[in-house]
This record gives structure tokens, sequence and C-alpha cells, in this order.
């Protein structure tokens, strides 16, 4: 019955996936001029994936396919959680995790002439035993999705760990807190030129090692991304939103997992978005990336990532909107984390 579950599962979600890439090969978008007022509204959610030994190359969040206008601020505080419960062993190598990490950062984005802004992201790390192991099991239950051992495991424990050739490299046992990597980014507006929709947005960004790479909360090293972000119109309605991102980062592995990388981190997402109303939006999105970890032999680190998110925002005053999704992994490779829920309110000044 399980297996039936997750089949159905997984075809509904592919199918779903390849629904939209359809309809945005086949969308017949309008002037440019009436899709940068909802150019927000298109923008992917902005959810992470909180594996803990994916958090040194993370791929960087959508801002959107707008940059801001000159003199414009826009400030993003963001709060993730995501639960794990995760056991591999293969060859010489074992992981295993079991616990919460959560995320809290501060985003800003500024245009400082047309056509350009600059951006800046401070983050706080924490891998702890978490509070929500009884609302997940039941989220499962309810949903007809796998425990994953959960449920015959003990609640409410921190054990996140890694080890190779009998030598343990990652050992967190107890709760653990560090400022990640700090991120200093520039974006630029391509303009509607190259893709008949709200425009084609180019960005950068390089991250500073400010983060302890012993608990997974950075590198230990300077890493850098680049990727392009687009959006527009589906059906002829700015009704139905499409957003996506495509890019690549290069990064440095952090000591304890030294040897098993490729330091190279090729990421896109995917976001269908409705509005039911004039200040609501609900999304449903996909982000995969693949993983830095290639010589490793078990899945949740070399696999490609896939994660599923799902939520909406809510427009709280004319430069305000809250944020809110859930996510999920593909229930496969365990990549991600198999639930996580994001906060995050945006404004602007």
């Amino acid at each position: 019955m399980t297996g039936a579950l997750l089949g159905m599962r997984y075809s509904t979600l592919y199918v779903l996936i390849s629904i939209l890439a359809a309809c945005i090969m086949a969308a017949s978008a309008p002037a440019a001029a009436e899709e940068r007022g909802s150019c927000d509204a298109a923008t992917p959610l902005r959810i992470v994936n909180l594996n803990p030994f994916h958090i040194p190359h993370s791929p960087p969040s959508s801002f959107g396919a707008c940059v801001s206008a000159p003199g414009t601020t826009e400030f993003i505080t963001s709060l993730d959680i995501a639960s794990h419960m995760v056991e591999a062993r293969s060859g010489q190598e074992r992981l295993w995790m079991d616990g919460e990490t959560s995320r809290y950062a501060l985003a800003a984005r500024h245009g400082f002439r047309d056509g350009w802004e600059y951006l800046l992201e401070l983050s706080v790390i924490s891998h702890n035993a978490g509070v929500f192991d009884g609302f997940i099991e039941s989220w499962h239950s309810t949903f007809g999705l796998p425990q994953g051992g959960r449920d015959r495991a003990p609640r409410d424990r921190i054990a996140i760990g890694y080890a190779r050739d009998g030598q343990s490299r990652v050992r967190i046992h107890d709760s653990v807190y560090s400022v990640g990597d700090l991120t200093l980014g520039i974006g630029h507006d391509l303009g509607t030129e190259m893709l008949s929709n709200d425009g084609l947005a180019l960005r950068g960004i390089v991250r500073l090692p400010t983060g302890d790479e012993d608990v997974l909360a950075g590198s230990g090293g300077v890493s850098a991304a680049v990727w392009a972000e687009t959006s527009g119109a589906l059906f002829g309605s700015r009704d139905w939103l499409y957003g996506g991102a495509l890019g690549a980062l290069a990064g440095h592995a952090p000591d304890p997992l030294y040897g098993n990388d490729g330091r190279f981190v090729a990421f896109g997402r995917l976001a269908l978005t409705w509005l039911p109303l004039s200040r609501l939006s609900l999304t449903v999105q996909t982000d995969v990336h693949s993983s830095p970890w290639g010589r490793s032999s078990l899945d949740p680190l070399a696999g490609p990532v896939v994660m599923f998110g799902m939520g909406g925002r809510l427009k709280l005053g004319r430069d305000t909107t809250l944020e809110i999704a859930v996510t999920e992994d593909d229930g496969w490779r365990r990549g991600a984390p198999d639930i996580g829920i994001h906060a995050a309110i945006r404004w602007t000044l």
C-alpha cells in the first residue's frame, strides 16, 4: 500500500512538473509594461534546502525577474525550519541525521541606478533537537506519506553525523548555533528584449566564510554563484504566473567533508502561481540542484536534490507581504529534509 501511495505521489508530482514546463513554452505573454506591476507575485518562494550537508553550498533564493528601482530598498526577513530523519550506509561511509535545523535570515536589496541593484544577506544557522516530531508524524499520517522510521525513533533528539573509513568527520549531538556565510551580490536587469515577458534579471553573489564549517554552517572558504531569473503570465492572464531561475555555484569544501567534493552545483527552480484575490497568491514550486559531494556513495549526499514547495503570499499593506510555505523532499534520495516550514516578511522602503 505504501509503495502504491509513493508511486501515485511521484507520478502526480512529475506530471505537474511536465505540465508547468509545457505551459511556459506555450504561454503568450502580454506587453512587458503591463506585467511589471505583478512581477513580485511571480517570484518563486524563497524556500531553502536545510539538509545540513548541503547548507555550505545551498543555491541562492530567488529575488524575482525585476530589479529594484533606483533609490528603492527591499528587506526580507525569513525563518526556515526543517526536520531530519535519515540514516544511510554504503561501503566505508555512514550518514545519520535526526533533529531539526533552523535558518534565520535578513536579506536586503537596493536599486542604486537604473537597471542595477546590490544584494546583502545575513543568516544564523542552528541544529537542535526541535519540537515538531509529533506534528510531522501526524502530517505524514494524514496525507498517507511514509514515516521513514520517525515513528520508531526517540522523539526530540539531535544526532547529526558522518563517518568515512572508520573515522568520524561530523558529529553533532548537542544544540549548536552559528552565523552563516555572509552574502554580497549584485543584480542587473537585461530588459524585455531577450524574452517577451517580465524580463530577465542576471544576478551574482559572493559568500564570505563567516560560518562555522565544523557544524556545517559555512563552507570554510569563498564561494560564488551566478544565475538568471525570469517570470511571466500563463494562459494570457495575470491571474496565472510562472517564475523560474537557472544558475551555478562554485564553492569551497568544508574541512570535515574534504575529499568528497566536486565543488560545483547547478541549480534551477520553477514556480506556478495563481492569484485568486488581488492580495493573495498561491504557489506550487519545484527546486532542483546537483550535489557537490559526487565522490560519496550515499544518496542523501551524492544524489541530485529535488524539493517541492507549496504556499502563498498575502499582502498586508501596499509595501508589506507575508510569505508562508511548506516543503517536502522527493521521498527517494532524501537529499532535502522530508518536511520543512518557511515564513518570511518582505517590505519595501
